[in-house]
């Protein structure tokens, strides 16, 4: 009796079966492949190779930094002018100066150490030259003021005076109110009080003065008359030592 063979895919399937290992085996062997199916051992067998040890880099040796100037000396003008003009208000009348306005500003400049000559208008001319002319409303102690109108000059009953006032700031408060040092016509060496916010004003609500009258009322007044420190105020000057020599009249 002829035995049964499977038929057709699966009689293939079965030679294959049988076939392939043999011959896949066969092959590996002869190549040596083999060794490379083998599982491989454990990994604490694997011996580490500690990576070579990195050159050091030479650096070049960063530059010092050059030497800091010392700070300026800071400019002490304003503070000695505006402490020599306290020291006047109260001390004897200077001698060998004017006794008047820009009198007692040269007064208080050669108490100070600082070399200031001439009328009210030739301060202002320095004060020019030299840059130091400024309108800000908080000037520094120590600022030259100018002021414009304050009487009548020469004397026509117009309002064409210039430069007829000057002083020296001492102090400005909190409200912006100035303090000057000056020389006063009818009151003699005094503080002024200036606000430049408020320059219409006289005083404020709780009546604290803000613009002393620097300008007498007479009948005779053209219309329009300002008579307020704030309304005849012409502008400030800072006096510095870099600038000192500019503020040296020529003899």
């Amino acid at each position: 009796m002829r035995p049964r063979y499977a038929t057709g895919e699966r009689a293939g399937t079965t030679i294959r079966s049988r076939l392939l290992p043999a011959l896949l085996s066969t092959l590996l062997g002869a190549s040596g492949c083999h060794a490379a199916l083998r599982p491989a051992g454990p990994l604490s067998a694997v011996r580490e190779v500690a990576p070579a040890p990195r050159r050091p880099t030479a650096t070049r040796p960063r530059p010092a930094p050059p030497p800091t100037a010392p700070p300026a000396p800071a400019d002490d003008t304003g503070a000695r002018l505006a402490a020599a003009a306290r020291a006047l208000l109260d001390g004897p009348a200077p001698g060998g100066f004017r006794d008047d306005c820009s009198g007692f500003v040269c007064a208080v400049g050669h108490r100070a150490g600082v070399d200031l000559d001439g009328d009210t208008a030739a301060l202002w001319a320095l004060a020019v030259e030299a840059g130091a002319v400024h309108h800000r409303h908080r000037p520094e102690p120590g600022d030259l003021v100018f002021f414009d109108q304050t009487y009548d000059r020469n004397g026509n009953h117009r309002l064409d005076d210039a430069l007829t006032h000057t002083g020296v700031v001492v102090e400005v408060d909190g409200d912006g109110t100035v303090l000057v040092a000056h020389r006063s016509t009818s009151r003699g060496r005094t503080l002024l009080h200036l606000n430049l916010d408020r320059p219409h004003d006289a005083v404020d609500a709780q009546g604290r003065p803000l613009n002393d009258y620097l300008r007498r009322r007479t009948s005779r007044d053209p219309r329009g008359t300002a008579y307020l420190a704030g309304e005849l105020w012409r502008g400030f000057a800072t006096v510095r030592a870099a600038d000192l020599p500019t503020w040296a009249p020529p003899r």
